[in-house]
C-alpha cells in the first residue's frame, strides 16, 4: 500500500500508521510517495518497506530552462544530485528498506531536458543516473519504473530501459502503470493498452492500475490484467510453438520497438471507402451468425450510442462513432438489407449465389484454401472489382508455410487489391510475437499488404477487454494493423465503441475529447472523482481536444505538455489553469474554474457548442 508524504508531519505520522495497521495484525507492506522532500525521505525510510523518490523533483527542480551544459557543468549537476540523494541510499540501505525509482515522464530535469529532450531516451537516463548512485554504495534494493499517461511512450521507455539494463548487466524489477488514465472504460483500456503490451513482451514485476475512481475499483482492472501471465504453463495452450521462421533477433531490428513508425502498406479500394496506405486505422463490425436484431441494424453504419459496458465497476458514458466496413456471413442470404451503403464483406462460398448487396471484400479461410482455390478466389475479386480479405489464424504454422505461393500467385495475377486479416487467439500467452513474426514475415517475402487485427470475445469472458487491450493495443503501438474488427459475444454498439475507444488509448485516432485525469491521493487539492464528471459533462463533446484534470502538479508539468489544456489543484480549492506546460491562470477558485477553463478553451479557438 502505497501512502502519500508530501511533507515532514505526515512523514514522522507513518509510524502511528504503521503501528495502528499493525495492531491489527495487517501487515501489508507501506511504500512512501516521496516528491520534493528529501527530508521527509529520510524520515518516511525509519518506518516503512519502501520509499518511492521520483529523479525529476528529489533533487531537481522543473523550471523549463534552455540551458547548453558542457560536460563539466553536466557533472556538476550530477555531484549535486548526488549529494542530496546518498543520504538516502545509507539510510535505506542500513534499514532494508527497498526504494522504487519512479521516473515521471511529465517531471524529467531540465538537465535531462535539455541533453536528451522529451523522450524516452531521458526517461532511461533519469532513472540510471540515480541506479548508478545507489551502485556506488552497493545499496541494489531497487526497483525501476517509467510513468507516462501517452501509452506509447510508456511502452518505448520501459523497453528501451530494458535493453540498456541488458548491456549493463543489470537486473532490477519493473514496476508498471500508465500515471493518470483516467475513469471508466477508457482508463482501463488505456492502462491494459501499457501495461499489457510490456507483459506481452515479458517485461513487468509489479503493476499498478491508476484510475480516477475509488481505489477500491483498480484492484480487480488489474487482476484481469495479470491473470493470463500468472498461469504460464498451467495451460496446454499456454505456451507458443516452439520455433518460428524468423525469430525476434531477426525482426526486431527492422521494426524499431523504441519509437511509433507506422508499417508501410499499399492501400485497398472499398467502393469509395479504402484502407491501408496513409489512410486512419478502419474499424469494422461483423453481424452475429444469427443475424442482428433492429435495434442493432439500426446502429450498424450511424452514430451509435449505448451506455458503457459493465467492465469491473466502470462508470457509464455515451459516445459516438462511425463504423466503416461491415462483414455479413453468408448464411444471411438475399434477406440482408442495409440501407445505407457500406463496403460489404462477404464469404467466398456465397459468390455463387445472387445477392442482394454487392460485395466489395471477399473473405477467404486460409486452412481450408488451396492453390486453385485462390486463383479462383482473385479472379472473382477482379471480375467483381473487390477486394480479397485472407483469414490466418496465429497459431497455424500453414499461415508461414502457404505465404510464399500466396504471394507469388497474386503477383503473377498483378492483384494487389487484397488484405490478411490475422484473428488473434483470446487468453492465449504467445500470440503478439506471433503476430509481429508473421507479419514480419510477409514483409521479407516482399509485399506490404495490408493487415486487418481481428478479436474474437468468448462467450462470458470478463477479462476480454484487458486481453484484446493488450494484444491488439501493443500491435498498434508497434506501427502493425490497417483495420480491426471486434466480434463475438458483445453487442455491435460495445464492439463499435471499443474499437473508437481503443484507437483513441493509442493515440492513433481521436475521435472525442481526450482526458488526462489522475487518481485521488493524499496531494489533491480538490473531489477529483466529482470535478473530472462534471468537466466531462460540459467539455466532452470537443472532439480532438485534450484536456489534463489533475489534482496537483506533483508528476510535473511536462505532463501538461501532452494535453491542449490543464486544470489542476494548487491549494485548497484553488485552481490553476494552463495551455500545454505554461500556466495562464493561477489561484481561481473552485467554483469559478470550469467556466474560465470554457473562457480559455474558446480564446483558443477550439470550443464548439454543445
Amino acid at each position: 500500500m502505497r501512502i502519500t508524504a508530501p511533507s515532514l508531519n505526515e512523514a514522522e505520522n507513518l509510524q502511528n500508521i504503521k503501528a495502528a495497521l499493525r495492531r491489527q495484525n495487517i501487515r501489508v507492506p507501506l511504500v512512501a510517495d516521496i516528491h520534493f522532500t528529501p527530508n521527509a525521505a529520510l524520515i518516511a525510510a525509519d518506518f516503512v518497506e519502501k520509499v518511492r523518490i521520483n529523479p525529476g523533483n528529489y533533487a531537481d527542480k522543473k523550471k523549463f530552462a534552455i540551458w547548453e551544459y558542457t560536460d563539466a557543468e553536466y557533472q556538476g549537476e550530477l555531484e549535486r544530485v548526488a549529494e542530496r540523494f546518498t543520504p538516502l541510499v545509507k539510510k535505506c540501505k542500513a534499514n532494508g528498506v527497498a526504494m522504487r525509482i519512479g521516473v515521471n515522464h511529465g517531471s524529467l530535469s531540465d538537465r535531462i531536458m535539455n541533453r536528451f529532450g522529451d523522450t524516452p531516451a531521458g526517461m532511461v537516463e533519469s532513472a540510471l543516473e540515480f541506479v548508478r548512485l545507489c551502485e556506488t554504495y552497493d545499496y541494489r534494493a531497487l526497483v525501476i519504473s517509467m510513468k507516462s499517461s501517452n501509452p506509447q511512450v510508456m511502452i518505448q521507455a520501459y523497453r528501451l530501459l530494458a535493453a540498456r539494463m541488458n548491456e549493463l548487466g543489470m537486473t532490477y524489477p519493473f514496476h508498471l502503470g500508465v500515471t493518470e488514465a483516467g475513469d471508466g472504460e477508457d482508463g482501463r483500456i488505456k492502462s491494459a493498452v501499457g501495461i499489457g503490451a510490456l507483459l506481452e513482451d515479458g517485461i513487468g514485476d509489479t503493476i499498478r492500475v491508476s484510475l480516477t475512481e475509488d481505489s477500491i475499483y483498480e484492484i480487480p482492472v488489474a487482476q484481469a490484467l495479470v491473470q493470463k501471465f500468472n498461469t504460464w504453463g498451467k495451460q496446454a495452450s499456454a505456451s507458443p510453438p516452439l520455433s518460428l521462421p524468423i525469430s525476434a533477433r531477426e525482426y526486431f531490428p527492422k521494426v524499431n520497438p523504441y519509437a511509433y513508425n507506422r508499417r508501410e502498406s499499399w492501400r485497398i479500394n472499398l467502393a469509395g471507402s479504402s484502407f491501408g496506405g496513409k489512410e486512419l486505422v478502419r474499424v469494422g463490425l461483423a453481424l452475429p451468425e444469427n443475424g442482428a436484431s433492429e435495434e442493432e441494424w439500426r446502429g450498424v453504419g450511424m452514430a451509435a450510442k449505448s451506455k458503457t459496458l459493465p467492465v469491473l465497476g466502470a462508470p457509464p458514458t455515451n459516445t459516438e462513432a462511425q463504423v466503416e466496413f461491415l462483414e455479413v456471413n453468408a448464411n444471411h442470404g438475399p434477406s440482408v438489407k442495409i440501407e445505407k451503403t457500406l463496403p460489404v464483406v462477404l464469404n467466398s462460398e456465397s459468390l455463387n449465389g445472387e445477392q442482394l448487396i454487392q460485395p466489395r471484400i471477399i473473405l477467404a479461410n486460409l486452412d481450408s484454401l488451396q492453390a486453385a482455390a485462390w486463383h479462383k478466389v482473385i479472379e472473382q475479386a477482379q471480375t467483381r472489382d473487390a477486394a480479397v480479405e485472407l483469414l490466418v489464424a496465429t497459431m497455424g504454422s500453414s499461415a508461414f508455410e502457404k505465404a510464399n505461393w500466396l504471394i507469388k500467385t497474386a503477383q503473377e495475377l498483378n492483384f494487389q487489391n487484397w488484405a490478411v486479416g490475422i484473428e488473434l487467439q483470446a487468453g492465449r500467452l504467445g500470440e503478439v510475437g506471433l503476430a509481429r513474426a508473421l507479419v514480419t514475415h510477409l514483409d521479407e517475402l516482399g509485399t506490404n499488404v495490408p493487415i486487418i487485427w481481428r478479436y474474437r470475445v468468448p462467450e462470458n469472458d470478463r477479462n476480454w477487454l484487458s486481453d484484446a487491450s493488450s494484444q491488439i493495443g501493443g500491435l498498434l503501438c508497434d506501427g502493425f494493423g490497417d483495420a480491426l474488427m471486434i466480434y463475438g459475444d458483445l453487442r455491435l454498439t460495445d464492439a463499435l465503441r471499443f474499437s473508437y475507444n481503443l484507437l483513441q488509448a493509442t493515440r492513433l485516432r481521436i475521435s472525442k475529447t481526450e482526458f488526462i485525469s489522475c487518481p485521488s491521493c493524499g496531494r489533491t487539492q480538490f473531489n477529483l472523482q466529482t470535478t473530472t464528471e462534471r468537466i466531462k459533462q460540459k467539455t466532452g463533446h470537443l472532439k480532438g481536444v485534450k484536456i489534463a484534470i489533475m489534482g496537483c502538479i506533483v508528476n510535473g508539468p511536462g505532463e501538461m505538455a501532452d494535453a491542449d489544456f490543464g486544470y489542476v489543484g494548487t491549494g485548497p480549492k484553488k485552481i490553476n489553469l494552463y495551455v500545454g506546460k505554461e500556466i495562464v491562470e493561477r489561484n481561481i477558485p473552485e467554483e469559478l474554474a470550469d467556466e474560465k477553463l470554457i473562457e480559455l478553451i474558446k480564446a483558443h479557438g477550439k470550443w464548439v457548442e454543445p
